[in-house]
């Protein structure tokens, strides 16, 4: 009848200590799960953050047709909360990716970040380009902000617009 008892006992102990280490695991396991949940709140903060906008006429984008190669440029204004980094941005114009002819300059001139403060005024050229003054073209801007506690965002426009010259 004793060793009943004291058999009993051994296993209520070796229940009690196997039910502790699975609590541990379970426990770094949680801690692991909140702090990924709080890494992707943080990068989804950052990039709602992040906001382009086109400043100017649609209507109106300048368009020089008797330089070769030919040139566009229009205005973006940083709409969100995070600095914008000029050396991410990608134009496609009619859905072609301008590579390697696109340059920024910030406007007013007084500061080197591209806040909501700042316009950028952007200029694309190529050679591939033979557009009529006049002419509707599709335009699609991606751009990434500065990098913010670790994580960059993204914001991506697009419209159609009128080439004038």
């Amino acid at each position: 009848m004793a060793d009943g008892g004291a058999s009993s006992f051994i296993f209520l102990t070796t229940a009690l200590l196997v039910s502790g280490l699975v609590s541990v695991v379970l426990i770094n396991q949680w801690g692991d799960m909140a702090r990924a949940s709080q890494d992707q709140t943080r990068a989804m903060e950052v990039n709602q953050d992040t906001s382009l906008g086109f400043a100017g006429d649609p209507m109106m984008v300048a368009y020089n047709s008797t330089l070769n190669p030919d040139e566009m440029t229009f205005y973006l204004q940083n709409t969100g909360t995070t600095l914008l980094d000029t050396s991410t941005l990608i134009v496609l114009v009619d859905g072609s990716t301008v590579t390697s002819s696109i340059t920024t300059a910030i406007i007013p001139a007084a500061g080197t970040d591209w806040d909501s403060n700042h316009l950028v005024e952007v200029t694309v050229n190529s050679t591939s380009w033979s557009y009529a003054n006049g002419t509707d073209v599709s335009l699609t801007v991606i751009v990434s902000s500065e990098v913010t506690n670790g994580y960059r965002g993204t914001d991506t426009i697009s419209l159609e617009v009128r080439l004038h010259g």
